[in-house]
């Protein structure tokens, strides 16, 4: 039985959240009802899942964040791994990011690059509630980054192109969707053993149909985020697009695109004074034209020159067949993720 018993135990109730007796939380306006035993109901559907139904896992800690952890655990009924994202819900802001987290999830249901979800349910000891997600096998690209590194190595740009057609697929059907992702980094792009490359954590996504189609808010970590963003400007669905870009650079480079970003004034020096990253310039002759100027497009502070998402799919670099360094077959993704593992001794 799931027990998070390191959750505050008494949740502070705004006006527009109610708990009754049984542990059940409704949210107002919206209608959506977490439970213990019935799972989570929004829009007329029930996703029902309860924690008699979830197996843990011994050690089976996968991440911790200022929301809670996320742990590894099967539904014990079909044998499916799954991870377990735990959500204190002690405080308004955590419950409105839970609510964006549940609404996104069920907005991107189908998606084969964005991370599925199968139920959530509440805690009634300690108002915790436990989203239950796709289990990605091979962790995050940064994990990624990390084991190609210890091997000397980089991400090879047909392998690269096939993670970025991944990445801009998933990117495209939240934007489809005027949903802003906002915390784009290596940490929350996760992939698995079949080669799907899948976004992840919709926690601060923002729907911009209720926002005038731009953003004001400065959340998402600081060292993946755009230009715009870093001024205070207003910012909207191309701010998601230069944060991939920057991915992509360092999964190209093994490095991070800027040398000094310690603090924040020497980022937003980066960020807005100095020339943008290029490939080809910290790199000269080193990479196929099509991956730099992919990188470029991503990299462009002028947002009238940044594409979107669904335009970078028709680039070269993530069209297969389209050039000599287009995208491998997901197959090869897989063979190249196991040579990562065999050379690191994984």
């Amino acid at each position: 039985m799931l027990d998070m018993e390191d959750c505050d135990e008494d949740a502070s109730i705004s006006m527009t959240w109610s708990i009754d007796p049984s542990g059940t939380m409704r949210h107002k306006q919206t209608g959506i009802k977490i439970s213990e035993e019935s799972g989570i109901a929004i829009g007329g559907h029930e996703y029902l899942l309860k924690p008699s139904d979830i197996e843990m896992a011994e050690n089976g800690v996968l991440g911790s964040g200022a929301c809670g952890v996320v742990m590894r655990g099967t539904i014990k009924k079909s044998g499916q791994l799954v991870a377990i994202k735990t959500v204190k819900v002690d405080e308004k802001g955590k419950r409105e990011q839970l609510l964006n987290e549940i609404q996104a999830l069920v907005s991107v249901e189908g998606c084969q690059n964005l991370v599925q979800w199968y139920a959530g349910f509440v805690n009634k000891k300690t108002n915790c509630v436990h989203v239950v997600l796709e289990f990605m096998d091979r962790g995050s690209l940064a994990d990624l980054k990390k084991r190609v590194v210890q091997c000397g190595s980089v991400v090879p740009p047909p392998q690269l192109a096939e993670i970025s057609r991944q990445i801009m697929t998933g990117l495209d059907h939240l934007h489809d969707r005027h949903l802003l992702h906002r915390d784009i980094k290596p940490e929350n792009i996760l992939h698995n053993n079949l080669g799907e490359v899948k976004l992840t954590d919709f926690g601060i996504a923002k729907d911009l149909d209720t926002t005038l189609a731009v953003a004001g808010t400065f959340v998402g970590t600081v060292t993946y985020m755009s230009p715009e963003r870093a001024l205070g400007e207003d910012y909207s669905l191309a701010s998601d697009i230069w944060s991939v870009g920057m991915v992509l650079y360092e999964l190209a480079s093994g490095v991070y695109p800027f040398k000094e970003f310690t603090t924040f004034p020497a980022l937003f020096e980066n960020l807005i004074d100095k020339p943008e990253p290029r490939l080809e310039v910290a790199y000269p002759n080193h990479f196929p034209p099509e991956l730099c100027d992919f990188v470029a497009r991503c990299l462009t502070r002028d947002l009238k020159y940044r594409p979107e998402a669904k335009r970078l799919l028709l680039e070269k670099f993530v069209v297969p067949g389209a050039s000599a360094c287009s995208p491998c077959s997901q197959a090869e993704l897989v063979v190249f993720f196991q040579q990562v593992d065999a050379s690191c001794g994984r």
